[in-house]
Order: C-alpha cells, then sequence, then structure tokens
C-alpha cells in the first residue's frame, strides 16, 4: 500500500512539473515573427491643413496629409463639432466631436478664437502617431477655391464639352500628347504631359467651319456683392509651332475667355466672349511663337459675377498647332 501512495505521489509531482513546465513557457517565450515578414520600418505621420468655408467663417474643413496611415482619428475637444457634406453639397454639423474620417469639416460655434484639434494616423500594424494643432479661427472673408475638373486635360477632352447650336463641333479640342513637363501641381514631370491642341482646321474667328471646337466648362466661384467685388484668377500655358506657314489676318493666337453665366448651347456662351460680340469678364490672346513644348505661363484677373456663375472657353486661331495645359481658376488674394 505505501509503494502505491509513493507510486501516486511521484506521478503527480511529474504532472505537476510538466504542467508548470508548460505554464512557464507559454507565459513567458517571446512573440517570434512570421517567416518573411518585415519589420515596419516607416510608421504613420500625422499631419493636416485647414481653411475656414466661404460660407462659415466658424466651419473649417481639414484636409488630412498624413503619410504610411490607413486609419485617422480626428479630436475637435470641447468645442468643436464633426460636419459632413451632405448630397446636396450642403455643410450639416452634428453633435460628436471625434470622427474616424479620413477628411473632414468641423464647427466651433463660438466663433473667433484659437482652438486645439488632434489627428491620429494610424497603419495597419497598429503603429501610430498623433498630432496636435492650435488652430486659429478668424472672422474674415475666404472665397471659394474653384476645382477646373480635368484642367490638365490628362482625361483628354473630358469636362471640356458643349453642343453648338450653330453647327461648330461639340468635341472641345484635339487630345494631344504634346502637352506641358509640368504637372498640375507645378512640379516638373520631366517629359511631355497630356494637353489639349488646336490648329487650322479647329480655329475659330476667320477660319471658322463646322470642325471648330471651342472648349467649354462652367464653374463657380464667390459672389461679388455692394460691398465686395471678389477678384480670380485665371492661369494656363501655352505654345505656338513656329513653322512656317500663311498666317490668317489675325495671325496666330490662342484665345482664354471667361464669362458671366453657364450656358447648355456653346454657340450662345461664346457670344458673349470678346470676339463672340459680347464682353467677356476677362479675355485673354497671346501669339509669342515660342515652337512646340516651349510652354510660357500666361495669369489673367476678373472680377466674380453677383451669381457667381463663370464659364472659361479656350480657343485659337492658327495655321498651325498650338497648346494649351495645365488651366487653374484661384483666388487672386
Amino acid at each position: 500500500m505505501k509503494n502505491t501512495i509513493k507510486n501516486i505521489s511521484k506521478t503527480l509531482r511529474l504532472t505537476l512539473m510538466i504542467f508548470t513546465a508548460v505554464f512557464v513557457s507559454c507565459e513567458f517565450r517571446p512573440e517570434l515573427p512570421e517567416p518573411g515578414s518585415i519589420p515596419d520600418e516607416t510608421p504613420p505621420s500625422a499631419s493636416f491643413e485647414f481653411i475656414p468655408t466661404a460660407e462659415d467663417f466658424r466651419v473649417i474643413r481639414f484636409t488630412n496629409t498624413s503619410s504610411e496611415a490607413t486609419e485617422y482619428i480626428w479630436n475637435f475637444g470641447p468645442d468643436g463639432v464633426v460636419c459632413v457634406e451632405d448630397e446636396n453639397g450642403e455643410i450639416v454639423c452634428g453633435t460628436e466631436t471625434t470622427t474616424t474620417a479620413e477628411n473632414t469639416y468641423a464647427k466651433f460655434e463660438a466663433g473667433e478664437g484659437t482652438y486645439s484639434v488632434s489627428l491620429t494616423a494610424l497603419d495597419a500594424n497598429d503603429a501610430s502617431n498623433t498630432v496636435d494643432v492650435e488652430i486659429d479661427v478668424i472672422d474674415e472673408f475666404v472665397p471659394l477655391p474653384v476645382d477646373v475638373i480635368n484642367g490638365d486635360f490628362e482625361s483628354g477632352s473630358d469636362n471640356w464639352k458643349i453642343s453648338f447650336s450653330n453647327g461648330w463641333n461639340n468635341n472641345g479640342f484635339e487630345s494631344s500628347s504634346d502637352g506641358s513637363n509640368t504637372l498640375y501641381d507645378g512640379t516638373d514631370n520631366g517629359s511631355k504631359t497630356r494637353g489639349a491642341k488646336w490648329n487650322a482646321t479647329r480655329s475659330v474667328g476667320s477660319l471658322a467651319s463646322s470642325n471648330t471646337r471651342v472648349a467649354y466648362q462652367p464653374v463657380v466661384v464667390s459672389p461679388s456683392s455692394v460691398e465686395r467685388n471678389v477678384e480670380y484668377i485665371l492661369e494656363f500655358e501655352y505654345a505656338i509651332k513656329d513653322d512656317i506657314a500663311t498666317d490668317p489676318p489675325e495671325g496666330r493666337i490662342v484665345i482664354a475667355d471667361i464669362v458671366a453665366g453657364h450656358y447648355t448651347d456653346g454657340f450662345e456662351a461664346y457670344q458673349q466672349t470678346d470676339r463672340g460680340g459680347g464682353t467677356s469678364l476677362l479675355h485673354i490672346e497671346v501669339s509669342e511663337r515660342k515652337g512646340k513644348g516651349n510652354f510660357t505661363v500666361v495669369t489673367g484677373e476678373f472680377t466674380a459675377p453677383e451669381s457667381g456663375l463663370v464659364s472659361i472657353m479656350l480657343s485659337a486661331i492658327t495655321p498651325v498647332d498650338v497648346y494649351v495645359d495645365n488651366v487653374k481658376i484661384y483666388p487672386a488674394d
């Protein structure tokens, strides 16, 4: 009987030792990386930009500029509430002070003052970085930013087409692979980008025909009022070939117009331009012949109409190829 008890006791001690060893091994063994895994050597970096909206200086638009991140947490503290843009483009504010949206709006109901905003950026490995910024909310007018869609013509003539009741071609221009070396953000691409092209068969003026093309795009700017004129700048790049050719009476010119209003008929819009018999808000004609691929930046300033509705029109009169690229509109101040 004693031997039996001793054997049971030994068995229990051995089992306890094995269990303890397994427990200790599971509890304290360091976690090993998966085979073939790569260390996360580039953690996320949180950053953002902000600008008040034109409609209400208390509503701020926040643009996320974080890098190496897949998730975001905004915190607007006790003084700011999250806002969203609805399907009609209206800014609607709620009661939440945090959001996980990539970009967002926030309203600081108390108005002018300094407020603390934080953004946490996280990556897929749960690494994170947080930035805290003190922002100043000031009661001042901020003109609406303008988004010229396909202003670099990388999508061909998309967003530059309109029908012409007089029979002109509705395709706006010919797409070209001989655009500027400059990207839309101003950096040098190192090689040509896509652009817009006109030639003798696409010209207006004395060369106009059923093949004439005029590029058109409606945009919205901040309206001027009795109290304030709102100024905007139109910018674009152009190049004109210096090949030998017989020029029309007008010479070789690239034409840009800003006209008041939005239109469904391209010819009606063209009739509002200086060359169409009307008065443009801005009329630019440029003619420097520097040759294919040698682009020049042009700017012109115009005053927004009370409606805030304007249209861009681009055309040319030329016996040789001319090119336009990187069309932008932005506030003058």
